[in-house]
């Protein structure tokens, strides 16, 4: 993890992280995973596997690191074979969000919901 650190700290070309999406099996700690690969992810806009991270971030309904992972992954998928598979996971992941206490839901769910919807996923937008 230090070096992943240090790449992100260094302001590589843009593209030099995208490799980070195959962290996604590894088996790291699940918040540590989740800031990195946002900051990865924000930093270098085409993930490797953008799937298997979405279905991973998926997991974390409660974490604004996830919903702002899936939110960017959302933006960035379009056009690529991962699309489906990434706005099915982004969308169960909102979806979960929902089950969440009002009070305990992340701030990040609302941009999460507006990258569905920008991508066609106009029934994101009821999702309460």
């Amino acid at each position: 993890m230090v070096l992943w650190r240090a790449a992100l700290a260094a302001r590589l070309p843009a593209v030099a992280l995208a490799g980070a999406g195959g962290f996604a099996g590894t088996a790291v700690d699940e918040a540590v995973w989740l800031e990195l690969t946002r900051s990865s992810a924000g930093h270098s806009p085409a993930l490797t596997d953008a799937d298997l991270v979405a279905e991973r971030a998926a997991a974390h309904p409660g974490s604004e690191d996830a919903l702002l992972l899936a939110a960017v992954l959302v933006t960035q998928a379009p056009g690529t074979w991962r699309e489906a598979a990434v706005r099915r996971h982004a969308r169960a992941l909102l979806d979960a969000t929902a089950a969440l206490p009002a009070a305990g839901r992340p701030a990040a769910r609302q941009e999460l919901r507006t990258a569905l919807v920008n991508a066609g996923d106009v029934g994101a937008a009821s999702c309460q």
